[in-house]
Order: structure tokens, then sequence, then C-alpha cells
């Protein structure tokens, strides 16, 4: 799966890491804990284009769920079935590439980064935004 709104991406979960140490000041926290609460924030998009949507419906669909091995694929994953379902129910006639379209709209429940990842990241993040 690839992401196509990285760089939107990495900016909001910047700026909530951000927005998570600002709050504990003057106290310390440490990054794995602003890591491990920014990433169950939630998040402005799933950040993935249309195309990606369908592809996700369509692969869930075939029943490939149970071959995903990666937590936070298989998450996502789910979370865009279940909101692909919803759709159907109250839209019998949209198709994939339709209730696509209404997810890339949506807000996702939190970021689909593995703890270790987001740690890296918000790291490098940190060093290309100096203060």
């Amino acid at each position: 799966m690839e992401l196509y709104y990285q760089k939107e991406r990495d900016k909001d979960f910047f700026e909530t890491c951000e927005s998570i140490r600002k709050e504990n000041h003057p106290d310390y926290i440490s990054v794995e804990d602003i890591v491990k609460q920014a990433i169950n924030k939630e998040a402005k998009s799933f950040y993935l284009n249309i195309e990606i949507y369908a592809r996700i419906i369509n692969k869930v669909r075939c029943g490939c769920l149970n071959r995903i091995r990666h937590k936070m694929k298989k998450e996502l994953y789910l979370e865009l079935w279940n909101r692909y379902i919803e759709i159907k129910r109250q839209n019998p006639e949209y198709n994939s590439m339709d209730c696509a379209r209404i997810i890339a709209e949506q807000k996702a429940p939190k970021f689909y980064i593995s703890q270790k990842h987001a740690v890296n990241l918000y790291y490098k993040l940190l060093k290309a935004n100096p203060k």
C-alpha cells in the first residue's frame, strides 16, 4: 500500500505531537509518550488517494484481510471496510469508487503508524523543523 499524501500526514502528525508536547509544558514528557498519544488522536484523513481506497475495499471483499500481518495495515483495512459497509447500507446503489470518494473526505480515527515508526518519524521531523 502506497501512502499518497505522506507529506501532509507527516505535517499533521508533527503538529499533533507538538501540541501534545506543549500541553505538557513545563512538565517533562518522553518522545515515546508523545507519539503514543499522537498516533491515537484523530487524523485529518487516511492520506490515501481514491483509487487506493477502492482497491483496499476490493481486497477485503476478496478475503485478503486474514493474510495481512502488519497490525496497523490490518486496522486501517478493517476501518475502511467498516466505513464502506455503512455507506453501502445507506446507499446500496453506490459502487466501490463512489464509496471511496466519500471515505476520502472523512477524518481517520487515528494515525495508522506503529509506535516504533512514529518515534523514528517524530525524531526525523524534529530534526527537519528546528525551533
